[in-house]
């Protein structure tokens, strides 16, 4: 069945053309970025190295200028787009609106902020020195939105910054915040101080989001991308790593990718925090590290969990928020100097943020709590297949 699917990758990328002169549709990098996607989650590192590699030598793509702007509605095409989906009202063409709008805009902006970032997010990103938060000097508690890699702040709304024409700030603190569109103070609806239904972790995202979805009447045009040429960088990466093939184009694969994040070449080596050839295990994890700054809210998140075995620690933990009701998270963070969060969240071996130090504390709240069955591993299988007798049920179903 792999092979099958393999030769029709092959076959289309032998057929399909590099691009198209008008609206683009499937071309020959699509048809080898996802075989490279399919050999990768399958642990074929060989296939995977192999076609992300054939798409690189194409010469057809290049990483967009600027990160965020990547992502935005007025970015319809990008030389980093390797398959995309157009959305378009005037053609129909399943645009995002309703919900899917207002869960991620904040409330102050006319959203509801439903769909909010994790912590877990939050603290991933490397400091602006490439160290974790719990080893880098530079990572201050009571600002994580200090000294962090860029696209920390282009994914996540910082507190305290103009977004979408209104202060941002989830402090209880701050009951009115500064709508520069008006120069007058609001009502801030985005702390729980004011509105009961507020981010609970206070955390509202950025990513792909300006003022153009309020301008829109609410309704989003931006393409749905399917895999863009970072993404084919990082498996490129992976897949060497796995392979124990760790060289000079491994490093410059990672360091293409970050490099944009900081608005610089990657030649230019001293204006970012640039990767270096290391050991497997030490380089596994930068690249982990770096998959999930660059892909962040981009739906890959949990397939690179199932395919890394990971998925059994990072989805057994507990979903944190701000201490709840918001008189006593003022009372004990605010004005004890406590807030945002109380302490530095630890890293794990797996470079996962771990919280429990902090939950002890008693200064935040856990919101929910996940669990995580290995049997989710594998999907089960259609009642009907394992009736007819063709199949056995997978493990634990």
């Amino acid at each position: 069945m792999l092979k099958h699917a393999y030769d029709d990758f092959d076959k289309a990328a032998e057929l399909l053309p590099n691009a198209y002169s008008g609206l683009q549709r499937i071309t020959k990098g699509a048809a080898l970025a996802l075989k490279a996607r399919t050999a990768l989650y399958l642990a074929d590192y060989k296939t995977a190295a192999e076609a992300a590699k054939a798409v690189m030598n194409l010469g057809v793509y290049q990483l967009h200028p600027s990160y965020a702007d990547l992502f935005l509605q007025k970015t319809r095409t990008s030389t980093e787009f390797i398959f995309a989906l157009p959305r378009s009202l005037a053609l129909d063409y399943n645009v995002l609106k309703g919900n899917g709008v207002y869960h991620r805009l904040p409330r102050n902006a006319g959203g509801w902020a439903g769909r909010e970032p994790s912590w877990q997010l939050l603290a991933a990103y490397t400091c602006t020195d490439g160290l974790s938060v719990d080893k880098s000097p530079l990572f201050n508690p009571r600002k994580p939105f200090l000294n962090r890699d860029p696209r920390c702040m282009a994914t996540i709304v910082p507190f305290d910054s103009v977004f979408l024409g209104v202060v941002y700030s989830p402090s209880p603190a701050d009951t009115l915040v500064l709508n520069k569109n008006t120069g007058k103070m609001i009502r801030n609806q985005d702390t729980r101080m004011v509105a009961t239904h507020a981010p609970y972790n206070g955390l509202v995202w950025k990513k792909g989001i300006d003022e153009s979805w309020i301008a829109n009447k609410y309704i989003v045009e931006s393409p749905q991308i399917i895999v863009r040429y970072a993404d084919v960088l990082l498996m490129y990466a992976e897949a060497k790593i796995e392979l124990g093939e760790i060289d000079q184009s491994v490093v410059d694969a990672m360091n293409a990718v970050r490099a944009r994040a900081y608005g610089v070449s990657a030649a230019q080596t001293d204006k970012y925090p640039a990767f270096t050839i290391k050991a497997q295990a030490d380089m596994r994890l930068d690249l982990r590290t770096e998959r999930r700054m660059e892909l962040a809210g981009e739906d890959l998140r949990f397939a690179d969990l199932v395919r890394w075995r990971l998925a059994e620690v990072a989805l057994n933990r507990k979903q944190y928020g701000i201490l709840d009701p918001a008189k006593e998270c003022l009372e004990k963070l605010v004005h004890a100097n406590k807030w945002f969060w109380p302490t530095t969240p630890k890293i794990d071996q797996y470079g996962l943020p771990d919280f429990a130090e902090m939950e002890a504390t008693g200064l935040i709240r856990v919101l929910s709590e996940r669990k995580w069955d290995n049997r989710q591993y594998l999907w089960p299988l259609p009642e009907k297949e394992v009736k007819v007798g063709k199949v056995a049920q997978n493990p634990g179903y």
